[in-house]
C-alpha cells in the first residue's frame, strides 16, 4: 500500500493478531463480501449505520477511487430505482418458460406488452 501511495509511511497501522477460532463470524462476512464484489454486475450497494467498523476499508476504497460514498436520501433511492425494458421482461419470461415456470413467463410476458408470448406461456 505504501508502494501505490495508498497509505501514508508514518501511518499507524493497529490490528489483532488473527486466530480462526476468534475471527470465524469476519472470515464468513469477508467471504459474503468477496461473493457479492464479484458477483456484481452493474453496481454494488454496500449500506452500513455505523462508520465505526466500515471507516478503514470506506477509507481504503476511497483512496483507490473505487467507491462513491453517499447519504441516504430520496436522490440515492431514485438512484437506485432501475426500470425493466420490454425487452429485458421478455428475455426473462423467455428464460423462466425454458426453466418450466410458466406462471411466472406469462407475467414477464404480460410486463413487456407480448400478448403472443404470454398467450403461448399460460
Amino acid at each position: 500500500m505504501e508502494d501505490k501511495d495508498i497509505i501514508a509511511h508514518l501511518e499507524q497501522i493497529s490490528h489483532p493478531g488473527f486466530d480462526r477460532s476468534k475471527h470465524y463470524l469476519l472470515c464468513s462476512e469477508l467471504k459474503q463480501l468477496y461473493v457479492a464484489i464479484t458477483r456484481t454486475r452493474q453496481r454494488l450497494w454496500i449500506s452500513e449505520n455505523t462508520d465505526d467498523y466500515c471507516r478503514p476499508m470506506f477509507d481504503y476504497w476511497k483512496k483507490l477511487c473505487i467507491v462513491e460514498v453517499r447519504s441516504l436520501d430520496s436522490t440515492l433511492i431514485q438512484a437506485m430505482q432501475t426500470g425493466s425494458s420490454s425487452d429485458d421482461w421478455r428475455l426473462r419470461g423467455t428464460k423462466l418458460f425454458n426453466e418450466g415456470q410458466f406462471e411466472m413467463a406469462t407475467m414477464c410476458f404480460e410486463k413487456a406488452g407480448d400478448a403472443h408470448r404470454e398467450k403461448w406461456a399460460r
